[in-house]
């Protein structure tokens, strides 16, 4: 897979690099790293992501390369720029949020470069996909190291670092296999700040989010003797709080930090009114499985959805969902 991704990389010259909207650490680090590796092969390389960088991950881009999705100003043509178009860590093109459009009008030859469980791939010309990498940042690592050997550049170590810190939780989730943390050691010993990266991704919180956590965990609910736990937030909840969107990062986790707990949840609203759920199992429930069902997906232990439903009756369905995936799971 990783040769057939050299050749689609080398046999185009204007690429444009993409992720799931609402970035994270993972995608963001994936698409820094590869875009330093082109821009040294004399490729012109882009970042486009929607809708911003957040901040929490400035840090790693010091030469300002990634760009905010701006369809009515400098991106209004960007379809006709690229010859590839490469969506990093998704593999459902919808996953780009305002950037799918831009994308479905290109010309360019499209593909995915993924981690993530997905049953065939829709509206790409080819996929490069791995579901048993921890990351997409692994991913791109296991491209470039053999082929560069010797040392990394600096900005390729850090993102990639970074990359994998976000996707293992800090080696927090089961996802943190043999491989990855050989993959970490190697990045520290070229020079990855693991105290910088881990301040930055985890310890940036604003008084809004904190009382953020504060009003959602004042309504957690637990359902299942205990098992199952989920706190929700609307816009509402974010207003009042002056909190945004990005303020919800790891939020998904309070709940599962309770003994007993099997399944945790966070359910919220996006911007624009659709319903959201990111889903948590501890280690024997097949959340993954849930999320499909609501044309979602991502890990067998945790995964997402976004549907077009008012929030309390999606709550509903993934509650009955969960509980029948439980009592499969765990009888």
């Amino acid at each position: 897979m990783l040769d057939r991704l050299a050749d689609f990389l080398g046999n185009h010259t204007r690429l444009l690099l993409a992720t799931h909207e609402n970035p994270d650490g993972d995608g963001v680090g994936a698409a820094i790293a590869l875009a330093a590796h082109l821009k040294t092969q004399g490729k012109a390389a882009r970042i486009v992501v929607t809708p911003g960088l957040p901040e929490n991950l400035r840090f790693l881009d010091p030469e300002g390369w990634v760009e905010a999705y701006a369809p009515a100003g400098a991106h209004q043509d960007l379809a006709a720029w690229p010859d590839a178009w490469l969506l990093i860590d998704a593999s459902e093109p919808r996953r780009m949020g305002p950037l799918h459009g831009a994308f479905q009008a290109t010309g360019a030859r499209r593909a995915c470069l993924d981690h993530h469980l997905k049953d065939g791939p829709q509206g790409f010309d080819e996929e490069f996909r791995d579901p048993t990498a921890s990351a997409s940042a692994q991913l791109v690592y296991d491209l470039l190291r053999p082929r560069l050997g010797g040392s990394l550049p600096p900005v390729v170590v850090q993102a990639l670092y970074a990359g994998i810190v976000s996707d293992t939780g800090n080696f927090r989730h089961s996802n943190s296999t043999a491989a990855i943390h050989q993959a970490a050691a190697d990045l520290i010993t070229q020079g990855a700040q693991s105290a910088r990266t881990y301040n930055a991704l985890y310890q940036t919180a604003t008084p809004a989010k904190l009382r953020l956590f504060g009003e959602a965990i004042r309504g957690l609910q637990l359902r299942e003797e205990g098992r199952f736990a989920y706190v929700a937030v609307s816009r509402a909840d974010l207003a009042a709080c002056g909190a945004t969107p990005e303020d919800l990062d790891d939020l998904v986790e309070e709940p599962r930090r309770l003994q007993g707990v099997e399944v945790a949840a966070l359910f919220s609203e996006t911007p624009d009114g659709r319903a959201k759920v990111s889903l948590r199992s501890r280690e024997r429930v097949d959340v993954n499985a849930v999320c499909r069902l609501f044309g979602g997906g991502g890990h067998r232990l945790a995964s997402g959805a976004k549907v077009d439903l008012p929030l309390a009756e999606f709550i509903a369905q993934v509650e009955a969902a969960v509980v029948d995936r439980m009592r499969q799971d765990l009888a």
